[in-house]
């Protein structure tokens, strides 16, 4: 558990990483890319779910990156969590399922990170007439990422929700249950995971999805074990996440207050 949470974050700050270089051709530190990473963790449990993404847009700009730049790769970064996630749940339902026409669903899924660029497209029309028609003065969004950058990135963020669903699964072989591992089970613990996640993000009025990730999780996890037991491990989960994501900012956030203090003290 605690292993698959340090490849969580290892995974996501080298991702974040590529994905500037590829966007906005600036190259950070891998520290760098986690602090940032972490500052949006931590805006998610204010409502809106923007202030992290804003805190981390502060940063950047330090970098000396604009602010269209800034703003655009933050489009991308979700266009390509939510592709991931498209990804990994349905794979994930095919595993499950085991049917015929489910191992050719599963194809012509895998076949979609290779239309990336029309993907791109497609969302980011759809947003920007969005936009057009609710009237709102803000960035128009028109760069795309190259289809062999998309799919390498895809992969990335692909990892991503594997781990994260592996830490969900270790939380409930190390305290629900002691049973060896099982494959299946850790499927339908990636399936839950990843599904609950992806919806409390659109869910922009609760703070990290916080009530949404747990019953949608217990409701999946209630076809393979009791509901009282589902929603216990859904509760694990989130102590574990805050727990983890509360502890980390203040550490980065003791570090960045530390080089401030040291760069006036120079100055």
């Amino acid at each position: 558990m605690i292993l698959f949470t340090i490849l969580f974050w290892i995974t996501a700050s080298f991702t974040w990483k590529y994905l500037l270089s590829i966007t906005c051709n600036v190259y950070i530190t891998l520290f760098q890319s986690f602090s940032q990473l972490v500052l949006v963790s931590i805006g998610k449990y204010i409502p809106g779910k923007i202030w992290g993404i804003i805190a981390r847009g502060t940063q950047l700009k330090k970098l000396g990156i604009d602010v269209k730049k800034i703003f655009v790769t933050s489009i991308q970064e979700q266009i390509l969590l939510i592709h991931a996630s498209v990804i990994i749940s349905s794979i994930s339902i095919i595993f499950l399922i085991e049917t015929n026409w489910a191992y050719l669903l599963m194809i012509i899924i895998l076949l979609s990170g290779f239309i990336g660029k029309y993907i791109q497209r497609f969302l980011i029309a759809t947003y920007n007439l969005l936009m057009n028609y609710l009237k709102k003065n803000i960035i128009e969004v028109k760069e795309i990422i190259t289809q062999q950058n998309y799919l390498s990135l895809l992969v990335f963020y692909m990892m991503i929700w594997i781990l994260s669903g592996l830490i969900f699964s270790g939380i409930y072989f190390v305290f629900i249950t002691q049973n060896e591992l099982n494959l299946t089970i850790i499927v339908w613990m990636i399936l839950a995971n990843t599904i609950s996640i992806t919806l409390g993000f659109f869910a922009l009025f609760a703070p990290a999805g916080i009530g949404v990730r747990e019953s949608v999780s217990s409701i999946i996890l209630s076809q393979i074990m009791p509901l009282e037991q589902a929603i216990f491990l859904s509760l694990l989960f989130r102590f574990w996440i805050v727990l983890t994501e509360l502890s980390l900012g203040m550490i980065i956030g003791y570090l960045l207050g530390k080089n401030i203090f040291k760069k006036h003290s120079v100055e």
